[in-house]
């Protein structure tokens, strides 16, 4: 028998690897390409003649490519040439820009990937002391505790705590618990 409504596979068009990878690395590449642009910068006002920017897409480009050739300054026009300073001191700078960003999105990624784990379980499940906080030191440790939201249970709004006949027990904190067992 035949549905009227065809089964949709994958709902979800962030788990197709290609893509996600595509702009994970396009967004790496745009963050090196940015520290390298912000260390000839730097290395201009602090040990050159003055703060240097490329204007423009061509001339970033070239900018881009003076420093992966190993002549930094290349493409920019010449009143802006004059302020770089030499080599030595513009890929210091360079390497500086690259670390502190590297370390900047490692972070940024690890602070997001602490909290917005793909398949995690343990999101909207109360800690252990918030169970605690809940059932009290004694009964936490003879029962078993399951999160509601697995159930298909609802949390309540408002900020009180109330106590149902099946053991479903809603904090002002929103945490929801089970309690088994006893």
């Amino acid at each position: 028998m035949t549905s009227r409504h065809p089964r949709r596979r994958d709902p979800q068009p962030t788990s197709h690897g290609g893509e996600v990878v595509l702009v994970v690395l396009s967004a790496v590449l745009l963050l090196l390409a940015l520290a390298a642009l912000i260390g000839l910068a730097s290395a201009s006002v602090l040990f050159g003649g003055g703060w240097v920017w490329p204007s423009g897409s061509d001339t970033i480009g070239q900018a881009l490519a003076g420093l992966l050739t190993g002549e930094p300054g290349r493409g920019l026009p010449a009143p802006m040439l004059t302020r770089v300073p030499g080599p030595v001191a513009v890929y210091s700078s360079v390497a500086l820009a690259e670390l502190l960003m590297i370390a900047a999105a490692g972070t940024a990624a690890a602070l997001f990937w602490r909290d917005h784990r793909p398949g995690d379980a343990r999101g909207g499940m109360a800690t252990h002391t918030e169970a605690q906080q809940v059932l009290g030191r004694s009964r936490l440790r003879s029962t078993s505790i399951v999160a509601a939201a697995a159930l298909g249970w609802w949390v309540l709004d408002e900020p009180r705590t109330t106590r149902s006949t099946a053991g479903v027990i809603v904090t002002s904190l929103g945490v929801a618990a089970v309690a088994l067992g006893t």
